[in-house]
């Protein structure tokens, strides 16, 4: 009795899930997330991207990197943002439309606490060409 219940209870669980992306169903191979990531080497360089890619801004951890928003127009923050940055990142913005817009960023050096520190500023600046 208990090995039916469990082949009933497995052929049910099957056809729910096979049923998910059936016809009328939706799409069972949804477009994959693409990440874009600038990173200093594309200082004063353009880059591309596409509508729905995030843009990673991994600057690295030497510098304490100060962004300037972007644009809202082609990127955005995402509404509902749950996750951490990695170490190094400094943002991840979404390609939300088509359009060129412009990262920019400065920062001095990350010193410890209590140590003569050099006083230099870096600068950072790219170009991200989305494409629809």
């Amino acid at each position: 009795m208990r090995a039916r219940l469990a082949a009933i209870a497995f052929a049910t669980l099957v056809t729910a899930c096979g049923s998910a992306g059936g016809p009328g169903g939706s799409d069972p191979s949804p477009t994959p997330v693409i990440t874009v990531t600038v990173t200093r080497a594309w200082n004063q360089q353009t880059l591309t991207a596409h509508v729905g890619d995030h843009v990673q801004v991994a600057l690295g951890e030497d510098i304490n990197w100060q962004l300037e928003p972007p644009d809202g127009a082609v990127l955005s923050l995402e509404a509902n943002r749950n996750y951490l940055l990695v170490r190094g990142t400094q943002a991840i913005w979404l390609a939300r439309s088509a359009g060129r817009s412009t990262i920019k960023a400065s920062g001095g050096v990350n010193c410890p606490s209590g140590a003569a520190c050099p006083l230099l500023l870096a600068l950072f600046t790219a170009t991200v060409e989305v494409l629809p």
